[in-house]
């Protein structure tokens, strides 16, 4: 899938915050994984469209061998269709914007976030997908002069948490984004 990284530039232009969720910047080499996001993936894709139900889905996620705390996450991704659970979601559109954020950089707009526009980086503490050369760039860019011709850019580190923040450490990542997003101007 090509992508044309203005359109995502032009679509954001009328945000005020964008935060981005242990998400490495740059095209994303499947060198620099451990796999567990593709194996996610390929396993939704393997089970049946109808989920008996959301306990069943819950087991067989850790009978695969993924954390109780993953599987229960994946859990609250299903809705109930008459009898039967289904995915909330349209998993192969899931897969599509994976590889899309594989294949996409978007460092630029790191270093010259559009004006008016705060972008907040969140890097967990325990995730095994940043390289130092790339966590070095991107405290750099953290630390640099604000400059008023353009937006903000900030770095936070989640404690006890691996690349599923959400998951890992929902409170210490609501502690990180819930003051600023109370900040915007209504």
């Amino acid at each position: 899938m090509e992508r044309n990284s203005s359109a995502v530039i032009i679509c954001l232009s009328d945000a005020e915050q964008l935060w981005v969720l242990d998400s490495v910047p740059g095209k994303v080499s499947t060198d620099n994984s451990d796999g567990e996001v593709e194996k996610v993936l390929k396993t939704l894709q393997s089970l049946p469209s109808s989920i008996p139900s959301r306990s069943w889905l819950v087991n067989h996620m850790v009978e695969l061998g993924f954390s109780k705390s993953l599987s229960e996450w994946i859990g609250t991704n299903i809705k109930k269709s008459g009898e039967l659970e289904t995915w909330a979601f349209n998993l192969d559109g899931v897969i599509q914007m994976f590889g899309s954020y594989r294949d996409t950089s978007y460092w630029s707009l790191l270093e010259h976030p559009p004006k008016g526009m705060e972008i907040g980086l969140v890097v967990a503490e325990n995730s095994d997908r940043w390289e130092p050369d790339v966590l070095h760039r991107i405290e750099s860019l953290a630390a640099r002069e604000s400059d008023e011709s353009q937006g903000a850019f900030s770095l936070h580190v989640l404690p006890h948490s691996g690349h599923w923040v959400h998951v890992d450490n929902p409170k210490g990542l609501l502690d990180i984004v819930a003051p600023r997003i109370a900040s915007i101007s209504a």
